[in-house]
């Protein structure tokens, strides 16, 4: 019988499971698209609409405000905090309400028996068949209230690491914007232009097919005429594309919907060339390891390892104390008190983890060791990229100057091609190829000035400086235009300025009594003309004083070997640059040996001057 009882219940209880079985669901297509559609309809729910064109400040204000994954950080350190509201709930003393019911099939009656062992010889009962119970229970526990202020300090230095994470995430996404809204802005102004030059080369890709179809030229000239053609095509549609791109990945940076138009437009501050860094080096270091998110929350962390080593030693040392009191009811009748108050206290100590606080301590003051070799790491790495920014900005300044010099010599190609009388198809692929190469090296220029804002903006990111006040980061877009303007301004004007090109300082020239009078004047002449044209003046009253010198000594027959110098010294007649050379001239020197000889000295003195005066070279190039 018990066997048969037992059988139904195993059945019974495969019966159930096997009913309880969770099973694959998947989620309906529909669902699907519905999902699809409402998160196309928030991603760009409560945004300003952009009016007119955009600046960086402005561009940088909508990101801050928009951009999904500052948003998610955000997110995060708002999780945070939640967490630690949580916590501090564990503080409180746990109270605990409970109600209950107890029924069985017949009474509970029993046998007692008297002080002499002797068993009674009727049964009784104290319990009716079914009772409700009632109970309300506070309890506190020494151990774990102090476990649990621990944990809550723990959680809330673990907010404030969320904190320079956002810190981090706004910085970072604020040189990022820099960078991709030079990146779009050279697209803006100049895809127009390379979409006009490709319908240019279409044209004459099909007149190309014209003239081989009726053998107006040889068809292995008009083949490699179409095929220079296309070389072309496929060089400006691979820029194109990339120029492209760079506008889409802008209006991401900023959440605009991908199809939405927008005008970029270059703030009147930007003269579209490289500045010169004049930044203290120490103080950037100081600043950098003040504000670096990274160091900052390094600090936090070891707070934390600190906090657990408390914890486990607390775990250790303190007894487990806990005091409990609890009121309780029962709908019992046969009680002589249905309702009653109870108090209890208890404590304990676990041994083994007493005699572990040795190693407890070992183990914390090991990772005390570890947090502070990591932060200092981090501080050494953090110096180290400050000098990184500052050096691949100086090498990206002097790049960009060499692509502004290479555009205005292919706008001067193009210009001489242009008026040139002759015209024919040579001339006509010749001047498509310089305009080809002219718009690509513009695109190059372009994007070498949109990595040398990136690069200023590094510089500003390295030290770890907040663009915004925190309390700002939700207030409206033109406040935070205006506060994003006036403080990268005078970042950029503390540690920043334009590179003026400093004028070449007068010379006088003075010539040693070893040069006749007549090819003095043809040196005089000639040496005139050229510092002339280097921007040179020369005055009898200048600080800096030139001493030419033509050494002649006999060589072969009817000819002299000169040695040829010069000294340019400043008025404490310390030397400042000095040339030497040597040369074949005939006996007697011509006029025109002599004007040479001017312009060899003018050429290899302002060459010099230009080196040491105005061409600053980055310290990386120099060392």
């Amino acid at each position: 019988m018990n066997g048969g009882r037992g059988l139904l219940l195993v059945c019974l209880s495969a019966a159930l499971l096997g009913g309880c079985a969770v099973k694959t669901s998947r989620i309906a297509d529909g669902k699907h698209k519905e999902r699809a559609e409402a998160d196309i309809s928030k991603m760009f729910i409560e945004q300003e609409t952009a009016l007119g064109p955009m600046t960086l400040p402005m561009a940088t204000a909508r990101a801050i405000r928009y951009n999904m994954d500052y948003r998610t950080r955000m997110m995060e350190e708002a999780f945070s905090l939640g967490q630690l509201d949580v916590a501090n709930f564990d503080l409180l003393p746990k109270m605990t309400v409970s109600a209950g019911y107890a029924g069985r099939n017949n009474d509970a009656f029993g046998f007692g028996f008297g002080p002499d062992g002797k068993v009674t010889a009727n049964p009784a009962a104290s319990q009716e068949r079914q009772i409700v119970t009632s109970k309300a229970a506070l309890s506190w526990s020494v151990l774990d209230f102090g476990l649990s202020y621990y944990r809550a300090k723990q959680l809330a230095d673990q907010s404030l690491v969320a904190e320079e994470r956002r810190r981090k995430a706004i910085q970072n996404l604020v040189l990022d914007v820099r960078q991709a809204f030079w990146k779009a802005y050279a697209a803006q102004q100049l895809l127009p232009e390379m979409g006009r030059l490709l319908e240019d080369l279409d044209r004459n890709a099909a007149r190309a097919k014209i003239i081989l179809a009726q053998k107006l030229l040889s068809p292995p000239q008009i083949i490699a005429y179409r095929r220079s053609l296309l070389d072309l095509q496929q060089q400006l549609a691979l820029r194109a594309a990339d120029l492209a791109q760079a506008r889409l990945e802008f209006a991401q940076l900023l959440n605009l919907p991908p199809d939405r138009p927008f005008v970029l437009e270059a703030s009147p501050q930007s003269a579209f060339g490289a500045q010169e860094f004049i930044g203290k080096m120490d103080v950037l270091d100081q600043l950098a390891i003040e504000n670096r998110p990274e160091l900052r929350e390094e600090g936090y962390r070891a707070r934390i390892s600190d906090l657990e080593a408390a914890r486990s030693r607390l775990a250790a040392l303190l007894p487990g104390v806990s005091v409990d009191y609890s009121y309780n009811s029962s709908s019992n009748k046969y009680l002589l008190n249905s309702s009653w108050s109870q108090v209890g206290a208890d404590a304990a100590i676990n041994l083994v983890k007493l005699f572990s606080l040795p190693a407890v301590n070992r183990s914390a003051e090991s990772q005390k060791k570890l947090d502070e070799a990591r932060r200092m790491a981090q501080a050494a790495a953090v110096l180290a990229q400050i000098r990184i920014a500052v050096t691949r900005y100086e090498v990206l300044g002097k790049e960009y100057e060499y692509w502004q010099d290479s555009v205005e010599e292919d706008k001067r190609y193009l210009q001489t091609l242009t008026s040139s009388a002759s015209v024919g198809i040579e001339t006509e692929l010749e001047i498509i190829r310089a305009r080809a190469k002219l718009v690509g090296t513009r695109v190059s220029a372009s994007l070498a000035y949109a990595t040398l804002e990136g690069a200023m903006g590094r510089v500003y990111n390295s030290v770890g400086l907040d663009v915004l006040p925190r309390e700002m980061a939700r207030t409206d877009l033109p406040a935070l235009t205006q506060e994003l303007q006036t403080r990268i301004k005078d970042w950029e004007g503390a540690n920043f300025a334009s590179r003026k090109e400093q004028p070449l300082p007068p010379i006088a020239l003075a010539y040693s009594d070893r040069i006749e009078p007549e090819g003095r004047e043809e040196i005089e002449k000639s040496l005139a003309q050229v510092l002339k044209n280097s921007e040179i003046s020369t005055s009898p009253d200048a600080e800096l004083s030139l001493m030419i010198d033509v050494e002649l000594t006999p060589g072969a027959e009817g000819m002299l070997r000169s040695k040829i110098s010069s000294r340019l010294k400043n008025k404490e007649d310390k030397l400042v640059l000095e040339t030497e050379q040597r040369s074949t001239l005939s006996d007697p020197p011509s006029p025109q040996q002599w004007a040479a000889i001017g312009e060899a000295i003018g050429m290899k003195v302002s060459e010099q001057l230009n080196v040491q005066l105005r061409q600053k070279m980055p310290r990386a190039l120099k060392d």
